[in-house]
C-alpha cells in the first residue's frame, strides 16, 4: 500500500469527513484512529488491528511506561466505518486533540493517512525545511534504510 500527495476538506456539521477515493481504494472503509505525532489524527485501515496486537506484544504491557503510552494511545483511539458515501465522523475527543475546527488536511503516508487542522497544517508545512540539502538528506535516509531491508 502507498498512500501519497494531500488534500484539503472541510468537515460537515456532523463532524464527518471523506477520504479522497484513492485512499479509500486502498485502505477500505473501516479504520483505527489514533492520537498522531505532532498533533494530527493518523488513521490506519481496520486490517491493521493485528499488527498494532503484535507490536503491543512486542513492547510488553507489563512495563509501567509502555502500560501508560499505550493507555494514553487507546484512550483516545478509536475504530469507525464509512457510510455508503465514504463519510465517517471523527470523534470529538480527536477533533479536540488535534485543534480542528472546520478545515482539515488530509495526507497520504505510505501506509496511514494523517488528519490534521488545516491551520496546523499551515504551520508545519511552513516550519519544515524544504531545501534542496534537507531533501537531498532526507532522500539519502530513505534511501539507506530501503536498501536495509533487502
Amino acid at each position: 500500500m502507498l498512500l501519497l500527495g494531500n488534500f484539503q476538506h472541510t468537515l460537515d456539521d456532523k463532524n464527518r469527513i471523506r477520504l479522497p477515493a484513492k485512499y479509500r481504494e486502498k485502505l477500505g472503509n473501516e479504520y483505527i484512529m489514533l492520537p498522531g505525532n505532532n498533533g494530527c489524527i493518523s488513521l490506519y485501515p481496520a486490517s491493521a488491528e493485528e499488527k498494532f496486537i503484535r507490536v503491543v506484544n512486542e513492547l510488553g504491557e507489563f512495563s509501567a511506561e509502555n502500560a501508560e503510552t499505550l493507555r494514553i494511545i487507546t484512550d483516545m483511539a478509536a475504530t469507525v466505518e464509512a457510510d455508503s458515501q465514504g463519510r465517517f465522523m471523527l470523534p470529538n475527543e480527536l477533533i479536540k486533540f488535534a485543534k480542528i475546527d472546520k478545515d482539515v488536511r488530509i495526507i497520504g503516508v505510505i501506509d496511514r493517512v494523517e488528519i490534521w487542522s488545516e491551520e496546523k497544517y499551515v504551520e508545519w508545512r511552513n516550519g519544515s525545511e524544504r531545501t534542496a540539502d534537507a531533501l537531498n538528506a532526507l532522500n539519502m535516509k530513505l534511501h539507506n534504510a530501503m536498501h536495509k531491508q533487502q
